[in-house]
């Protein structure tokens, strides 16, 4: 419409100007700031390592420098991994809690397959038993063919 009545369109910092500042602030913040603080970091740094004397001093600063580059940013990346192991360690608890009672009705059915098979197993047993005593004077007829102990062989 306002094309129309002969009106150019106004630029966007024009017509929010809090919005185009908040952008800026923004950008500011997250890409300059940043790159300037590593900027003079990495400028301390070379400008350290160049003043110092001995090798100790350089091998502190290197040590300095890689708990600072590499171990600080480790732990922090680490740290949402141990907040998640605390939450999955919780939540177990609460699913053993959850899963107790099913679990206690297994051993009970467990406990009862045991009992059924040991009576099986028991009633194999005295059959077999049964069989072995009513076999007995058989076992003495088969013994008589068997070589004697104290017999030596054809020589």
């Amino acid at each position: 419409m306002r094309e129309e009545s002969g009106q150019e369109r106004e630029p966007s910092e024009l017509r929010h100007p809090e919005s185009a500042r908040a952008e800026r602030r923004h950008v500011w913040f997250s890409v300059f700031l940043p790159f300037a603080i590593v900027s003079l970091i990495v400028v301390a740094v070379i400008g350290t390592v160049l003043s110092l004397r001995t090798p100790a001093q350089v091998s502190l600063l290197a040590d300095s420098m890689l708990t600072a580059l590499v171990v600080l940013p480790l732990v922090l990346c680490m740290f949402p991994l141990v907040i998640l192991s605390f939450v999955l360690v919780a939540l177990l608890n609460r699913w053993r809690a959850i899963s107790r009672s099913p679990l206690r009705r297994l051993e009970a059915w467990t406990a009862l397959m045991e009992q059924n098979v040991e009576g099986w197993l028991g009633d194999v047993d005295e059959r077999v038993l049964n069989w072995a005593v009513r076999l007995a004077p058989f076992r003495q007829l088969l013994s008589t063919f068997d070589a004697q102990s104290g017999d030596e062989g054809i020589e």
